[in-house]
């Protein structure tokens, strides 16, 4: 249910998005030139009468107040449900970090039957060869200016 809010807050946001364009782009510029008399700015005061600039910069705030609630508001929503799924991975990654040592026992007895194998101590088994860090590029050779 979580995720279907989410989700759908995403797609109000969008929307909100479009709006906040299309109201500034609706606006009057002061001299009369630019992208607000190219797109029907003089539809804006057909539609909302004389005071078209009142309506139009209050419905530009109102909008942009509720784009950063509803962005912000998505930011926590989501960092709470990556919280959630990282704390499921976390005891497994602890586990993975521990060496498998196998247990050789501290002595044989000579009582044991001669078809068993030796136990070889760990010691003498063959270690990997340690990675070698990656070393940095060399610059390369400027020749000296000619005099």
């Amino acid at each position: 249910m979580k995720d279907f809010l989410l989700y759908a807050s995403v797609v109000v946001l969008f929307l909100v998005c479009l709006l906040v364009v299309l109201i500034i782009l609706m606006q009057r510029p002061s001299a009369n030139a630019g992208m607000g008399s190219a797109l029907g700015g003089g539809a804006a005061e057909s539609v909302f009468g004389g005071e078209s600039a009142n309506v139009l910069s209050k419905m530009t705030t109102t909008l942009t107040v509720i784009l950063f609630i509803l962005s912000f508001g998505l930011y926590l929503g989501f960092v709470a449900r990556e919280k959630k799924t990282a704390s499921a991975i976390a005891p497994a990654a602890a586990t993975t970090t521990k060496p498998a040592t196998p247990e050789v026992p501290a002595a044989t007895t000579a009582t044991a039957p001669a078809a068993t194998a030796p136990t070889v101590p760990a010691a003498t088994t063959p270690a990997a060869p340690a990675a070698k860090a990656p070393e940095a590029p060399k610059a390369p050779a400027v020749p000296a200016p000619a005099k």
